[in-house]
C-alpha cells in the first residue's frame, strides 16, 4: 500500500449552545472557537485538535513537517506551536490553491498506482484511525507544499561536496582522532602588490589555478600551485595553524613579509583515516544539510509571505476602528 495522503473545508461555523431552563440559561458551552484569521482563512479550535489527531498521518503526506521540531513534539506541542505552524500552512495553500477536482485527481493517482479502489482506500484511512475528509485534506496540504518547494525553494538548495566535508570534519568527526591530511596550494609572490593582485582575483572567483600560473613565482605555478598532500606533522607548524582555519575550498589570507617572500594557501580538500567512513555517510549528511536548508529557505519564504499577509490571532489587540477580537 502506497503511504497515505490529503483535503478539507476552509470555513466552518462558530458555535456556542446555550441550555435553557425555562426563561433562565443555566449553562452555556463553547463547542468551537476562532483561533486565528489569515487573510479569508479561518483557523477554528477544532483545527487544533485536528492536528494533534492526525500527526500519523500528517508525517506520511506533508513534505515540509519531518524533522521540523513541530514533528518532535508530536502532541506533546502546545497550542500556540500548533496555531503558528498552521498560520504558515494557510498561506502556503493560500498562494498553491488546489481546486477539489485537482486534489480528486491526486487520490485517483495513489488508488492506480496501488491498484485500488476508492472503497478499499477509505478502508485502508479508516483502519488506521482516520477519516477520509482528514485525509483529503492533507493531499491538499501536501500537493501545495510540493508546488512550494517545486517552484520557490528546490533552485536555492545546493549541497556541495565541500559543504559535506565541512560537516564531516566540523561536526560529526570532531574530537575523533583520526588522523588527517591536507591538500593544499599556494601561490608565492615577492612583489606585494602583485600578491595582493592575485589574492583578489581568486576571492574574486578566479580559477585559483589559472592564477597560480599567472602570478606565482614558486616551483609549484606551473602544476596549478598544488603543493600536495601533507599531515599536520610534515607541515610547517605556521602553515598548519593557517590551514585547521580554513574549511574545504577557501582561501586564506595574504601571509609572509617583504623579506622572506609574500603568500597565501587555499585548502584543496581533507583527507583522513576514516575516508571511508565519510563515503558511508556522505549520502546521510548530505541529506541532512539539504533538510535543513529547505527550512531556512521556507521560512525566508514564510516571512516575506507574512508580511503582506492580514492575520489575526484571538486575542490580538483590536485594528483601529475595529471593535475588539476578531
Amino acid at each position: 500500500m502506497h503511504r497515505i495522503f490529503k483535503g478539507f473545508s476552509f470555513f466552518s461555523i462558530l458555535v456556542s449552545i446555550a441550555l435553557v431552563g425555562g426563561s433562565t440559561v443555566s449553562k452555556a458551552v463553547v463547542i468551537e472557537r476562532l483561533e486565528a484569521a489569515v487573510n479569508n482563512h479561518l483557523i477554528l479550535l477544532s483545527d487544533l485538535t485536528r492536528f494533534r489527531k492526525t500527526i500519523a498521518l500528517r508525517s506520511q503526506l506533508d513534505p515540509l513537517f519531518n524533522g521540523t521540531p513541530i514533528a518532535a513534539a508530536g502532541e506533546r506541542a502546545t497550542d500556540k506551536e500548533i496555531l503558528e505552524f498552521l498560520i504558515d500552512e494557510k498561506i502556503i495553500v493560500q498562494q498553491f490553491p488546489m481546486s477539489e477536482s485537482e486534489v480528486d485527481q491526486e487520490v485517483n493517482s495513489i488508488q492506480v498506482n496501488n491498484h485500488i479502489t476508492r472503497e478499499q482506500l477509505r478502508q485502508a484511512i479508516t483502519a488506521q484511525g482516520f477519516r477520509f475528509a482528514d485525509y483529503f485534506d492533507l493531499i491538499r496540504v501536501g500537493a501545495a507544499k510540493r508546488n512550494l518547494i517545486d517552484r520557490e525553494i528546490r533552485t536555492k538548495v545546493t549541497v556541495s561536496d565541500d559543504d559535506v566535508k565541512n560537516y564531516y570534519y566540523g561536526v560529526y568527526a570532531k574530537g575523533k582522532t583520526a588522523p588527517q591530511a591536507f591538500q593544499v596550494e599556494m601561490i608565492t609572490q615577492k612583489d606585494r602588490s602583485k600578491i595582493e593582485a592575485a589574492h583578489a582575483a581568486v576571492k574574486a572567483g578566479g580559477d585559483f589555478a589559472e592564477v597560480a600560473k599567472k602570478y606565482s613565482e614558486g616551483a609549484s605555478a606551473e602544476t596549478g600551485g598544488q603543493l600536495g598532500v601533507f599531515t599536520e606533522e610534515t607541515m610547517d607548524k605556521n602553515i598548519r595553524e593557517e590551514m585547521k582555519k580554513l574549511k574545504v575550498g577557501e582561501t586564506s589570507p595574504v601571509l609572509g613579509n617583504e623579506k622572506a617572500g609574500y603568500f597565501f594557501l587555499r585548502l584543496a580538500s581533507i583527507q583522513a583515516g576514516d575516508d571511508q567512513k565519510l563515503k558511508q555517510v556522505s549520502d546521510s549528511i548530505r541529506a541532512q544539510l539539504a533538510s535543513g536548508e529547505y527550512q531556512r529557505q521556507l521560512q525566508l519564504w514564510l516571512e516575506r509571505q507574512r508580511q503582506t499577509a492580514y492575520i489575526r490571532r484571538a486575542g490580538d489587540a483590536p485594528a483601529a476602528g475595529l471593535p475588539k477580537g476578531i
